[in-house]
């Protein structure tokens, strides 16, 4: 009896698809109109490449509904996966990044982060581009219960109006 009721569970599941609650799904984004914002990456050997928000959403985009420590209920956050955009560049391996954003905050990231929770480097909110009005344009997005649960996260890790990554040595 256990077995059934434990084979169509698996089932279920199954059906469901592959996305577990907190974990980005992959997403296709039509093109929209995104506010005048631009993220460079420093890879490993000093050359540097600039993204506008559209230049990131041609990587493979993703989808996450969560709330945030600004937020209290859930917005679905569209972007690309911190852990692909640094491996684009060269950067997978790196111990840590150090991330600045346009108003000259700076945060160090450790590796343990964007490899122990998925990091969503989001470029909209809601089906529209990110605004600064609320934390964007580009903005790192942790699933909240996972973030609330680590011990390696912390709220300096969700920079926002993100302009630049760099190794940290």
């Amino acid at each position: 009896m256990k077995l059934k009721t434990l084979s169509a569970l698996c089932l279920a599941c199954a059906l469901a698809g592959t996305a577990f609650a907190g974990e980005p799904e992959p997403v296709a984004l039509t093109p929209i109109e995104h506010a005048l914002a631009q993220l460079e990456v420093v890879g490993m050997d000093g050359q540097s490449r600039v993204y506008k928000p559209a230049d990131l959403e041609t990587m493979t985009t993703y989808r996450l509904r969560t709330t945030t420590p600004w937020r209290d209920e859930p917005a679905e956050f569209e972007g690309v996966l911190l852990s692909d955009l640094l491996a684009a560049n060269g950067l997978a391996d790196a111990p840590a990044i150090r991330v600045f954003a346009e108003n000259d905050f700076s945060s160090v990231i450790e590796r343990a982060v964007w490899t122990s929770i998925p990091v969503l480097v989001a470029t909209r909110v809601d089906g529209h581009a990110h605004s600064r009005r609320v934390r964007g344009p580009i903005q790192f997005v942790m699933d909240m219960d996972a973030y609330q649960a680590s011990d390696v996260a912390s709220e300096s890790d969700l920079v926002w109006m993100a302009a630049r990554i760099e190794p940290e040595m």
